[in-house]
């Protein structure tokens, strides 16, 4: 029997060292290797290791991925680390200092090689979109939306665009009024899809849909489920083979079909546009599709059929779903913080019965409670991933070419060095003595640098009149106890609130003196 056991453990020791050889071995040649890459080529950022083919994608929470980035950065204090996904090495930034000075670099301007938000779109649109056809048509919008009085300046066409966007959201408050008189409490989101996809449809197509329509409603939820599906943590984006998989399969088919009908819905809202543009010959254009037709030029690639397409599904997506989500957030903490709602109607009270940007626009109150919003909040939490044309050094980090570059906006704007208790809702944090609005460095809900949101100033005018008028004319009030609601959100591309309903108490219209 001792003969037996030694034998065992002979064989055991022999088999361990046969193991422990090679791979330390191979540890000690990846250690000489990388200590040589930063010797001669510069530091790489720090970071922790992965396993073969998957990197750290099993070790993030799939539901919450923001949160579990949100722990290394706070492990990796300098404000950058990285990490493999998959297949492509990820550079992480939770810090908005190295975020501006990362994003202010012509080769960080790419798109990273995903498959879902990259592979699919093909390179077109203006999201996933890089190169010649990124910088032209960025160029282009910016033009366009400032033709259609995109501005901070006063002026003649501001004014209409802010009219156009006052009928939106005056019909989401009569659709609320016109609710409150069959039932009190209610989900705001709805009414706020209606109208606020309205309000894009007539920017970028030049048209308006009814409620019930057919496409209108199938473009709703198409695009309700597709930011849920499209997210920037997805296996399938790193690792593009399992799409193959039973379980991947019914997703990657909801996103293609969804793909080829929203295509021919634009398709045929095109040809209406064309027509209407030779009736109305000679009338400056009214929306994006407009400018787009007007300056089109045949046999190119900027101006194609599949660069029009992904454009026109880029700036209504886009268009919809940070805004409509910062709405959605915006309600649900006024109705959760009622001691800063009724501050802030107090504000509301002495304007308007349905006040303008004219009016909105000097209540710092308002201002703070919006930028509180998108701090607590942060609607697109990793950002939109930016990608290196080539190797690059910054900040004394080496960056490798085909890297993924994430601005985690989240952690940037939940760390409490920076916002001292972050989680709780304070809007006097973008106030100073004087109560005047002041930004904190350490926040930026647009982004920054070359691929910052174009339309952030549209997206100001629309929270500021939806946020302004809704309060102006309803007091919002919890149905459910507070430390009972979900605050974590779901996130997709975005970080949306789950589904909540809110009592709504209609108030006197009549300006207070």
């Amino acid at each position: 029997m001792e003969s037996l056991e030694s034998e065992d453990s002979s064989w055991f020791n022999y088999s361990l060292s046969l193991l422990l050889g090679p791979g330390l071995l191979l540890i000690l040649i990846m250690w000489i290797c990388e200590h040589h890459h930063d010797n001669i080529l510069g530091k790489r950022p720090p970071g922790p290791w992965g396993i073969p083919l998957l990197g750290y994608l099993p070790f993030l929470n799939a539901k919450q991925p923001h949160k579990s980035l949100q722990k290394l950065a706070e492990y990796y204090e300098n404000g950058i680390f990285q990490l493999r996904m998959g297949g492509i090495q990820t550079v992480v930034l939770s810090d908005a200092q190295l975020v501006r000075e990362f994003f202010r670099h012509e080769e960080l301007t790419a798109r990273a090689p995903l498959y879902l938000t990259h592979g699919i779109m093909g390179g077109y649109g203006i999201i996933c979109a890089a190169g010649a056809i990124w910088k032209h048509q960025r160029r282009q919008i910016i033009d366009w939306l400032k033709a259609l009085g995109m501005s901070r300046r006063p002026s003649e066409m501001r004014k209409q665009l802010e009219q156009r966007i006052g009928l939106g959201v005056d019909e989401c408050v009569q659709l609320y009024a016109r609710q409150l008189e069959t039932e009190m409490e209610f989900d705001p989101l709805p009414a706020l899809q209606h109208t606020l996809g309205n309000i894009i449809n007539d920017l970028v197509f030049g048209l308006k849909y009814e409620r019930k329509d057919t496409n209108w409603l199938y473009l709703q939820q198409l695009q309700e489920e597709g930011v849920k599906l499209i997210g920037v943590s997805g296996m399938v984006n790193f690792v593009p083979w399992l799409r193959h998989l039973s379980f991947n399969k019914k997703n990657i088919k909801f996103l293609l079909d969804g793909k080829s009908k929203t295509h021919d819905i634009y398709d045929r809202i095109v040809n209406e546009c064309e027509k209407r543009m030779k009736e109305n010959a000679g009338q400056p254009p009214r929306c994006i599709l407009e400018h787009f037709l007007r300056e089109r030029q045949p046999h190119s690639e900027l101006y194609c059929q599949e660069q029009l397409r992904h454009l026109l599904a880029d700036l209504f997506g886009a268009g919809v779903d940070t805004a409509l989500a910062t709405l959605r957030w915006f309600l649900l903490y006024m109705a959760c913080n009622p001691d800063i709602q009724r501050q802030l109607r107090s504000h509301l009270r002495h304007l308007s019965s349905t006040p303008s940007l004219e009016e909105l626009e000097p209540l710092t109150y308002l201002r703070a409670c919006i930028s509180e919003v998108q701090r607590i909040r942060s609607v697109v939490p990793l950002g939109i991933p930016h990608g290196t044309e080539k190797d690059i050094n910054i900040a004394g980090y080496r960056i490798q070419k085909g890297s993924m570059i994430v601005s985690l906006q989240w952690a940037i704007h939940m760390n409490p060095k920076h916002w001292p208790q972050p989680e709780e809702f304070r809007p006097k944090r973008f106030l100073n003595d004087e109560d005047e609005y002041v930004a904190p460095a350490q926040f930026i809900p647009f982004q920054n640098g070359k691929r910052m949101c174009p339309g952030d100033e549209l997206a100001r005018m629309m929270l500021t009149l939806f946020a302004g008028r809704i309060l102006r004319k309803f007091q919002l009030e919890m149905i459910h106890d507070y430390a009972d609601m979900n605050m974590d959100g779901e996130c997709g591309i975005t970080l949306a609130p789950a589904a909540y309903k809110l009592k709504f108490i209609k108030v006197d219209e009549e300006p207070m003196k």
